[in-house]
């Protein structure tokens, strides 16, 4: 009698092995390479890739939905120093010691809840931090499953708090691989300069010795010029456009020629190019984030916002997280010609007060929260409510839109 069993396995992903797996292995923060913390750096020394790559990933994720300071600031958090015995959130709980203070590792746990915040200040709300963040622990799960071998369960860079360092050892001998946290002689390291001249051996007829080859060194790769190049174009088709589109802001502009420059830097990564966009990038990055910031920049920043204007309205009051308080009562309306403005924040509370003896017409909305418009209120998700009211002898009418991402809205009269 035969039996037929079927041992074909399944090639789904087992979420709870990988996550295991993944904390079993996780990176290191180096010493050297490291630009703030070695987080980028560790990340792409565990899985042999470009640290750029990363730092790109988490630039570009925390321009366009907050998400790349928040998982820079838990890999912080959750990832030791090559030289520690645990992580800081580790060594906070004592399980270890760690070279990042307990007063410090608190410090970072604090400025997670407004990272957290910012996952809602894109310019698709709320869609565009669960993109941000989906985006991420998406790359990040191809990377381990793609490349999970090359990390050692429970191997510290170093097993004594000292530095790495490799033994000795002579020509032709065997080498333990038990020094190297990936388990690699040594000896299979060839790494080298692409740029530096290469030798190579020729073989004569007679055997005799080899003559010698010098290869010339690479050319520069032109992708940082052709980068550059289409950044100066986009910036000067943008400004030109400023004019006629009312969105193109200052920090709108220069965020999309951050985008065009990080774009090479990803490319540059593959093609062992493009080194020198790295300062441009951050710079044009760190200027957007300075105009975004700013009340006068046009763009929404972070932090309470309370206006009382008496003669001028302005356009919009908005925030990307905090609150925003609107006060007309002390606002000077035309009856000929009606007030518009709107107000907007994306993570926090919205307020509007408005007098007693004006016309009204005002839209709320909240993607998830609390609106009290007027006579109307509503609760939860995706709430859109409209109000009209008139009032006998009225001194002039106003037209509002007030919205909130994550947070409540509330207008009333004051």
């Amino acid at each position: 009698m035969l039996v037929t069993v079927n041992t074909t396995k399944h090639s789904g992903i087992n979420i709870e092995h990988l996550a295991s797996d993944f904390w079993a292995t996780r990176p290191r923060r180096p010493r050297q390479g490291r630009m703030v913390a070695g987080v980028a750096a560790g990340i792409g020394r565990r899985y042999g890739i470009d640290p750029v790559i990363v730092r790109v990933a988490l630039v570009v994720t925390t321009v366009w939905g907050g998400a790349g300071i928040l998982f820079y600031l838990l890999g912080w958090l959750t990832l030791a120093d090559e030289n520690d015995e645990a992580s800081a959130i580790e060594s906070l709980a004592g399980r270890g010691r760690s070279s990042v203070s307990h007063g410090f590792t608190i410090l970072l746990c604090v400025l997670c809840v407004p990272a957290f915040g910012a996952l809602w200040s894109g310019e698709f709300g709320f869609f565009s931090g669960v993109l941000s963040v989906a985006a991420l622990i998406g790359a990040l799960v191809l990377l381990h499953r793609n490349r999970a071998g090359l990390g050692v369960a429970g191997a510290p860079t170093s097993t004594s708090g000292g530095s790495m360092t490799a033994p000795s050892y002579a020509p032709g001998a065997p080498v333990s691989a038990e020094w190297d946290p990936l388990g690699a002689s040594p000896l299979l390291w060839e790494l080298h300069d692409p740029n530096e001249p290469e030798t190579t051996q020729v073989a004569t007829t007679d055997q005799a010795d080899a003559t010698v080859a010098t290869r010339p060194r690479r050319r520069n790769s032109a992708v940082g010029g052709v980068t550059m190049g289409i950044a100066v174009l986009t910036a000067a088709a943008l400004i030109f456009t400023k004019a006629y589109n009312p969105w193109l802001t200052w920090p709108h502009i220069l965020g999309i020629v951050a985008g065009v420059l990080a774009g090479g830097l990803v490319v540059g990564a593959f093609v062992r190019g493009g080194r020198g966009l790295i300062v441009p990038t951050v710079l044009v990055g760190v200027a957007a984030v300075a105009l975004t910031n700013s009340p006068n920049g046009g763009g929404s920043g972070f932090g309470d916002l309370r206006a009382t204007p008496t003669t001028t309205l302005d356009a919009t009051y908005a925030r990307s997280f905090g609150e925003v308080r609107l006060d007309l009562t002390s606002f000077k309306f035309d009856k000929e010609k009606p007030a518009r403005t709107s107000v907007s924040v994306d993570a926090g509370d919205a307020r509007v007060i408005l007098p007693a003896n004006v016309n009204v017409d005002v839209t709320c909305t909240a993607d998830v929260g609390t609106v009290r418009c007027l006579t109307q209120r509503g609760d939860w998700r995706d709430v859109s409510l409209h109000v009209t009211e008139n009032v006998p002898n009225a001194v002039g009418t106003v037209h509002l839109d007030v919205h909130a991402g994550a947070g409540d809205v509330e207008v009333d009269r004051g």
